[in-house]
């Protein structure tokens, strides 16, 4: 069974505009996280910082591969617009409420505890 993402989404902490998906952390802070369909699965991307606020002294590229080394679930990179991006995926079969949930906070947490690490703000 294929679900739909937006009938995934009926949890208190998450509200939905167009293809993203705000999460809302019991702190105040919130992030904003995008699905992409990709036909059998979706891909959920986070910004973490835009290209003008990554500092140009270091290697933002580096230092997201070395905190891939240490997750399983969300990955970092730079996208072809200089962002620094979150991202996982599942596959649409069998995805159940709860397990689109978890991907979804972990992709959104993971990304607002990046950018608070770098910028210090809650831009996202």
């Amino acid at each position: 069974m294929r679900a739909e993402w937006r009938t995934l989404c009926a949890a208190d902490d998450m509200r939905i505009r167009g293809k993203w998906i705000t999460v809302r952390f019991a702190n105040e802070r919130s992030h904003g996280v995008q699905v992409l369909d990709e036909g059998d699965s979706y891909l959920l991307t986070a910004v973490v910082a835009d290209a003008d606020d990554l500092d140009p002294e270091q290697d933002a590229a580096r230092a997201a591969w070395r905190r891939n080394r240490h997750s399983s679930l969300v990955g970092f990179r730079i996208d072809e617009e200089g962002r620094l991006v979150a991202q996982a995926w599942t596959p649409k079969d069998g995805l159940t409420p709860e397990a689109f949930h978890t991907l979804v906070r972990a992709v959104a947490r993971e990304a607002d505890r990046y950018e608070f690490q770098l910028t210090g703000s809650d831009d996202r």
